[in-house]
Protein backbone atom coordinates (compact mmCIF):
# COMPACT_ATOMS: atom_id res chain seq x y z
CA UNK A 1 0.00 0.00 0.00
CA UNK A 2 1.43 3.13 -1.13
CA UNK A 3 1.13 6.57 1.47
CA UNK A 4 0.19 9.81 0.05
CA UNK A 5 4.00 11.35 0.63
CA UNK A 6 5.14 8.63 -1.28
CA UNK A 7 6.59 9.74 -4.88
CA UNK A 8 5.52 7.78 -7.48
CA UNK A 9 8.80 6.46 -9.33
CA UNK A 10 9.79 6.93 -12.55
CA UNK A 11 8.45 2.91 -13.55
CA UNK A 12 4.66 4.06 -12.38
CA UNK A 13 4.47 7.32 -13.93
CA UNK A 14 4.94 5.46 -17.11
CA UNK A 15 2.30 3.18 -16.44
CA UNK A 16 -0.01 6.25 -15.39
CA UNK A 17 0.34 8.55 -17.90
CA UNK A 18 1.19 5.77 -21.05
CA UNK A 19 3.99 7.75 -22.19
CA UNK A 20 7.99 7.21 -21.59
CA UNK A 21 8.47 10.84 -22.80
CA UNK A 22 8.68 13.40 -19.80
CA UNK A 23 7.36 15.84 -21.69
CA UNK A 24 3.96 13.95 -22.69
CA UNK A 25 4.33 12.61 -18.75
CA UNK A 26 3.57 16.76 -17.49
CA UNK A 27 0.93 16.98 -20.12
CA UNK A 28 -0.87 14.54 -19.18
CA UNK A 29 -0.65 15.44 -15.34
CA UNK A 30 -1.57 19.26 -15.89
CA UNK A 31 -4.80 17.98 -17.81
CA UNK A 32 -5.78 15.94 -15.59
CA UNK A 33 -4.81 18.55 -12.96
CA UNK A 34 -2.99 16.64 -10.60
CA UNK A 35 0.32 18.49 -8.86
CA UNK A 36 3.84 18.07 -10.10
CA UNK A 37 7.23 19.56 -10.04
CA UNK A 38 9.38 19.43 -12.75
CA UNK A 39 13.20 18.04 -11.92
CA UNK A 40 16.20 19.92 -12.75
CA UNK A 41 16.35 16.51 -15.42
CA UNK A 42 12.67 17.60 -16.80
CA UNK A 43 10.69 14.77 -15.42
CA UNK A 44 7.57 15.36 -13.54
CA UNK A 45 7.39 14.25 -9.90
CA UNK A 46 4.69 14.40 -7.30
CA UNK A 47 3.06 12.08 -4.80
CA UNK A 48 0.36 9.57 -4.09
CA UNK A 49 -1.28 12.03 -2.63
CA UNK A 50 -1.73 14.64 -5.26
CA UNK A 51 -2.57 11.79 -7.59
CA UNK A 52 -5.24 10.37 -5.59
CA UNK A 53 -6.66 13.53 -4.62
CA UNK A 54 -6.47 16.20 -7.42
CA UNK A 55 -8.84 18.38 -6.32
CA UNK A 56 -6.86 21.22 -4.47
CA UNK A 57 -4.32 21.86 -6.86
CA UNK A 58 -6.84 21.80 -9.37
CA UNK A 59 -8.73 24.78 -7.62
CA UNK A 60 -4.96 26.22 -6.44
CA UNK A 61 -4.23 26.23 -10.28
CA UNK A 62 -7.54 27.59 -12.02
CA UNK A 63 -7.42 30.46 -9.27
CA UNK A 64 -3.78 31.47 -10.34
CA UNK A 65 -4.95 30.91 -13.95
CA UNK A 66 -7.58 33.34 -14.00
CA UNK A 67 -5.94 36.65 -12.28
CA UNK A 68 -4.98 38.73 -14.97
CA UNK A 69 -2.47 41.82 -14.30
CA UNK A 70 -3.69 45.46 -14.01
CA UNK A 71 -2.09 46.99 -17.45
CA UNK A 72 -3.61 50.34 -16.31
CA UNK A 73 -1.51 50.76 -13.35
CA UNK A 74 1.35 50.41 -15.27
CA UNK A 75 1.08 53.90 -16.85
Amino acid sequence: MKDDHDTITLEEMIEITGFRYKSKQCEVLKNAGIFFIKKADGHPCTTWGHFMNPGGARRFVEKIESQEPNFEAMD
